[in-house]
């Protein structure tokens, strides 16, 4: 089974992530996802943060990460740092913009 394959599984399979199926990123294979979880003190890349600027579902992404506290990894387009920075409100008005 391809990457692509498992997260086709993975959103199929766990109703809650059924938005990942409308994300700018839902058609990428589990290897390329890796671009939106970047060392500390490193900034997304233009690309990855192009998918997110331009996708339908960044509240629900973003939503995701702060409903299951994650720590790791751009959500949203919205840092961890940031994350933790920025009630859901706030961080709702930044992606808004």
């Amino acid at each position: 089974m391809s990457n692509a394959d498992d997260l086709s599984a993975l959103i199929e399979n766990t109703a809650e992530l059924g938005w990942l199926g409308r994300a700018a990123c839902g058609t990428l294979g589990l290897g390329q996802l890796n671009m939106f979880f970047v060392d500390a003190g490193r900034t997304l890349s233009s690309e990855a943060a192009a998918l997110c600027r331009t996708c339908p579902v960044r509240r629900e992404c973003l939503g995701h990460a702060y409903a299951n506290d994650i720590a790791g990894g751009y959500y949203g387009g919205v840092s961890p740092s940031r994350r933790r920075s920025l009630s859901w409100e706030q961080a709702l008005e930044l992606i808004d913009a």
